[in-house]
């Protein structure tokens, strides 16, 4: 038997620790590293890399955060609505046409890539007699969204004359590399760049952006995957981060089989020995990956466990013939990452990376969160 830190007894076998106090934390961590007129702006786009939005918003305001990001509109409403008004919370996906009431009716702020979204943007300004805010995206290599080069040295003033340009914005192609050459191509073009807006604020960095050094942070960064305390966010510098979110499962029975018998979908794992196998309440359809079938572990008791088998929607077997029975029984949690199995570990093992990992936990993971000041408040 492991204990597992939950506040209350998991409703379902499938529980996600999200400790909001870590958040803070690595918050904190990154602040410490910009200048003190830097803004420090989380990313809050998908659910907040699964750990929340709101959850995580409501935390960071009552930090003293006032400027977030996110991917989509539906997403800039729903954080909108738990935060005060002084909050600013800015769209990345750039403005659909037909959606400008909504921006204008919710305070969202539209980060525009196109010439189109930026007449959209403008002309909506001018009809409404409202100069709204509004980023401009440079595109300085990474050629998804946002303006290239010859668009942005071909925009006139008067096509942004009715709205607020509150800061220029682009994103690093390779900050995860911190050696990279085309890190510092991008910020020399972006320098050139945002030269045609002094009177905006500018952003660069994201999470890896922060550990390439001062020269990268410009007046404000945007810290997505650092928040979560993954290693690979940093990747320069001393790690001072706190993991935020750990995943368990809980084991819904137990078999002995002989040698020679099967596991799962199409016989992939036969049996060498006798042994036991314990099945847990997870599957790929809550985002635990199906290429880590027999190649993944999970962790128990001080032990790191062979998955088995094919992982299958709901369920995944594990082997534990090598714990003592008396150990481990049904009704049992162990650990799928956390801190035995840090998240990045078990992303390379699946052949992918961190953000997605996180990004995939389903909603049918309970989620239970640990937060400090929620307590002192209830005390």
């Amino acid at each position: 038997m492991v204990d597992i830190p939950f506040p209350h007894k998991p409703s379902v076998p499938l529980a996600l620790i999200i400790d909001l106090d870590a958040v803070v934390h690595n918050y904190r961590v990154l602040k410490s590293q910009l200048g003190k007129d830097v803004i420090c702006a989380p990313v809050l786009k998908a659910n907040a890399y699964g750990m929340g939005a709101q959850e995580v918003g409501e935390r960071l305001y009552q930090e003293g955060c006032r400027h977030f990001f996110v991917a989509h509109i539906s997403e800039g409403i729903h954080l909108k609505s738990h935060l005060k008004a002084d909050a600013f919370v800015y769209v990345l996906n750039g403005l659909r046409q037909g959606d400008e009431d909504l921006y204008a009716h919710f305070n969202l702020i539209p980060v525009l890539g196109d010439p189109v979204q930026i007449h959209t943007w403008n002309s909506y300004c001018e009809r409404k007699g409202k100069c709204l805010k509004a980023i401009l995206h440079l595109d300085t290599g990474m050629t998804r969204t946002g303006l290239p080069t010859k668009a942005v040295q071909n925009l006139g003033l008067l096509q942004v004359s009715n709205m607020e340009i509150v800061c220029v914005m682009s994103h690093l192609v390779c900050t995860y590399q911190p050696s990279h050459p085309r890190n510092q191509l991008q910020r020399d073009l972006f320098e050139t760049l945002r030269n045609r807006f002094p009177f905006a604020k500018a952003s660069l960095g994201c999470s890896g952006g922060v550990s390439l050094g001062p020269d990268y942070h410009f007046d404000m960064v945007r810290p997505g995957l650092a928040l979560t305390g993954c290693r690979i966010a940093v990747p320069k510098g001393e790690y001072k981060l706190k993991p935020a979110i750990k995943a368990y499962a809980q084991i819904l029975q137990i078999n002995e089989i002989t040698a020679g018998e099967s596991i799962g979908y199409d016989a992939t794992f036969i049996a060498s020995r006798a042994s036991r196998i314990a099945t847990l309440g997870v599957g790929y359809a809550d985002g635990y990956f199906r290429n880590l079938s027999n190649k993944g572990e999970v962790y128990f008791a001080g032990q790191k466990l062979p998955i088995v088998g094919r992982i299958s929607m709901d369920l995944l077997t594990i082997d534990i013939t090598d714990v003592d029975d008396q150990k481990i029984h049904v009704g049992d949690w162990v650990e799928l990452f956390g801190d035995n199995i840090l998240a990045h570990e078990l992303a390379e093992t699946a052949g992918t990376i961190s953000w997605e990992l996180f990004t995939r936990l389903g909603s049918r993971f309970e989620r239970f969160y640990l937060n400090s000041l929620e307590a002192q408040e209830v005390a």
